[in-house]
């Protein structure tokens, strides 16, 4: 297994637009790609919730950074607020160290083909650290 890159993944409770503005004022962040939960077609969203930041990558020094905010009536609590993401070269490797951080946790989003990648879910490790799998490629 081969981890291409780690990085730290932020969650907001609807404040998602005021800290990207506020990290490109305070530390010079870059907007690489940013969505809102409304831009993402074919996905079942509560009313109100379109303008919510679904995905934004954000490049902060040498350090890729990325945010969302979380749907409205998530339970989202201290500590549920960062999650890890981490990024393989292939999808054997992601799906490997998916399952690896699987025993005890629980998934969130299973292993699968999405616009962004041949394979990316979400898994809660038994510590209650969240993980964001995914392999590099795209997929359209």
């Amino acid at each position: 297994m081969s981890i291409k890159a780690m990085n730290p993944y932020l969650t907001f409770d609807g404040s998602g637009r005021e800290a990207i503005a506020f990290y490109e004022k305070a530390l010079g962040a870059e907007v690489i790609d940013s969505m809102s939960y409304g831009e993402m077609e074919g996905m079942d969203i509560p009313e109100g919730a379109e303008s919510l930041i679904l995905h934004a990558y954000l490049k902060i020094g040498d350090m890729d950074v990325m945010l969302s905010d979380s749907l409205p009536g998530s339970e989202e609590t201290s500590g549920s607020l960062v999650s890890i993401a981490l990024f393989f070269e292939d999808a054997s490797s992601a799906e490997q160290a998916f399952h690896a951080l699987e025993p005890g946790g629980e998934i969130i989003m299973s292993l699968q083909e999405t616009f962004f990648s041949p394979a990316y879910g979400q898994v809660k490790d038994s510590f209650g650290v969240l993980w964001h799998v995914s392999a590099a490629g795209e997929n359209k």
